[in-house]
């Protein structure tokens, strides 16, 4: 019988990342194991089985998620960050259920690329660290990750090895089409990437304040990578800053990718504009709002420019995109390298998972 990879996100629900994160993952398997039959659980199966080529299934329909569970080989947990109690712990207990339901079907399972935490609650703390005791592979997208998972007790005799690699979207490849060349800026351009979050409208200020710096020097653009919540505050940048022009046209990961390749510096609250950037040796300016932002800069050798949450001067913000613009080769060169290397840390998730398949 062909084997059958089942991956489990958060899919289907119209945020860039997530789907870059779905999108990387099923090329890498389809390089190496062109023979795989490989299924999604989705919010949006249609859209889901018509972008990838994938079957897919609506992912709170329990019938049809426990009847995909028993056909898969392989289930992956993975990417993004979905084992976190911040947002909801229902999202936490739900993703757990999945992985122990997948176990119990006879699956192999796996943490696959993760970004794990926060766990506030000790009772999320002590449900993640029994799930992932019993899973057959782990790899996390940062250390940061591997040292939380390390500290709540997912270690020891019997216990898979937490092994750091990369976000998947690292192995994306730009798509260039149509699409994307009738929206993409014209050169030079900066790209903005925001998303609502506490403290959202004093960065909102700062960053305004800077951006007019650039007006009639650059072209400027937002970015909604998940349009439905970040379309009002990239709105609201373009009536603070006149020639901000806000992108509204639905794109595909790799068009994603290719239209960051038109601009010559990126700055996002979002990771996957901050992923997006780096596969382009774009240079890339990080506000963080979230330890992931901190970890992924971190491995770019790069540091936030500002925290939500933080005053922010804006002239040290337009200073910092300034010297972003004038980046010398050297830097460009290492950052490009920084890539490569987390590139093929992305692949290594397949790998691994691969290898659970003998």
């Amino acid at each position: 019988m062909t084997p059958r990879v089942l991956f489990s996100g958060y899919y289907g629900m119209g945020n860039a990342g997530d789907e870059a994160v779905l999108a990387a993952s099923v090329r890498l398997f389809r390089e190496r194991r062109p023979d795989l039959s490989l299924a999604a659980l989705s919010a949006d199966p249609a859209g889901t089985k018509a972008a990838l080529e994938v079957d897919a299934v609506p992912r709170m329909r329990l019938p049809g998620v426990l009847r995909e569970l028993r056909r898969c080989t392989l289930f992956l947990s993975g990417g993004g960050s979905l084992l976190q109690d911040r947002t909801s712990l229902k999202s936490l207990l739900y993703y757990l259920s999945l992985i122990h339901l997948a176990k119990r079907a006879g699956a192999r399972t796996m943490v696959f690329a993760q970004g794990i935490g926060p766990l506030v609650r000790p009772a999320a703390r002590r449900w993640t660290a029994q799930v992932l005791r019993g899973v057959d592979a782990i790899t996390v997208r940062d250390a940061d990750s591997a040292d939380l998972l390390r500290e709540i007790g997912v270690q020891g005799t019997g216990v898979p090895p937490v092994e750091v690699t990369a976000d998947p979207a690292f192995a994306l490849e730009a798509e260039v089409t149509d699409r994307v060349t009738q929206v993409a800026p014209a050169p030079p351009a900066i790209g903005v990437s925001l998303r609502p979050w506490a403290g959202d409208r004093e960065m909102l200020d700062s960053l305004a304040e800077a951006l007019l710096d650039f007006e009639g020097e650059v072209t400027l653009q937002a970015w909604p990578l998940q349009l439905s919540e970040d379309l009002p505050l990239c709105e609201e940048l373009a009536r603070r800053v006149p020639s901000v022009q806000v992108m509204r046209t639905a794109l595909s990961p790799g068009e994603w990718v290719a239209l960051a390749g038109w601009t010559r510096v990126v700055v996002a609250m979002r990771l996957h504009a901050l992923i997006f950037a780096a596969v382009r040796s774009v240079p890339l300016i990080g506000i963080s709002y979230d330890p992931k932002v901190d970890a992924l800069l971190g491995r770019l050798r790069a540091r936030p420019a500002a925290r939500m949450g933080e005053a922010v001067d804006p002239k040290t913000l337009s200073a910092t995109i300034r010297a972003a613009l004038e980046e010398d080769e050297e830097r460009r060169r290492d950052r490009e390298a920084r890539a490569e290397h987390l590139r093929s840390q992305a692949a290594r998730n397949v790998d691994l998972a691969l290898e659970l398949l003998k």
